[in-house]
């Protein structure tokens, strides 16, 4: 007599597979979320290092510098108008540029990159930027990468704003406002300082 074998047939044991496999899809999206997260929040703690030195500079001679080679704070590898700043981890780091020496125009931006030219072969394509006079920092999806690329790139900023969305190519602010379907600069506490103040 045959005996009854207890076992999965191999349609049960595909869809195990595949449930198993989708679960893994999407817990990996999550963790590189995440991880780009962190990753912005890291570089704009490190953007308020950059502000505090520029402040220090602009109450000692009246002008912010286009050079980080003069801040009092040193920055590994830095020197000149930009530098390549790779956060902890792997996957990429960004490019962050000093620019403007007046009160008004005054900002240091940080766009996500895989190299010193490289912006358009990561999964999150965002810049983050702030005026040396501000108190909060703005983020953008930057707009010509891959609609992938800048879709996440949205999504990050969005988190990072604290906001709900935010459309490929708009700005928000860390203040919780955002440009969707308006202006092209950044609003709230991250707009561009006003030319008629004097001073900070």
């Amino acid at each position: 007599m045959l005996k009854n074998k207890k076992g999965l047939t191999l349609i049960e044991l595909l869809v195990s597979v595949l449930i198993i496999v989708i679960l893994a899809a999407i817990a990996t999206e999550q963790y590189n979320k995440a991880v780009e997260r962190t990753r912005l929040q890291e570089m704009a703690a490190s953007l308020t290092y950059v502000v505090s030195a520029q402040q220090r500079r602009y109450m000692n001679v009246n002008r912010y510098t286009e050079n980080f080679g003069v801040l009092d704070t040193s920055f590994r590898g830095a020197s000149g108008t930009s530098y390549f700043a790779k956060p902890s981890g792997t996957g990429g780091g960004f490019r962050v540029t000093l620019s403007g020496t007046g009160w008004n125009d005054g900002v240091v931006v940080a766009v996500r990159a895989t190299g010193e030219e490289d912006t358009l072969t990561l999964p999150f394509a965002y810049q983050i930027e702030r005026y040396y006079v501000n108190e909060a920092t703005a983020c953008q999806s930057t707009p010509g990468a891959s609609d992938f690329a800048a879709f996440n790139g949205a999504a990050v900023c969005a988190d990072f704003c604290e906001i709900d969305n935010l459309e490929i190519g708009n700005w928000c602010c860390n203040d919780g406002s955002s440009t969707n379907g308006g202006s092209a600069e950044p609003t709230g506490r991250c707009r561009r300082p006003s030319t008629t103040s004097t001073g900070a």
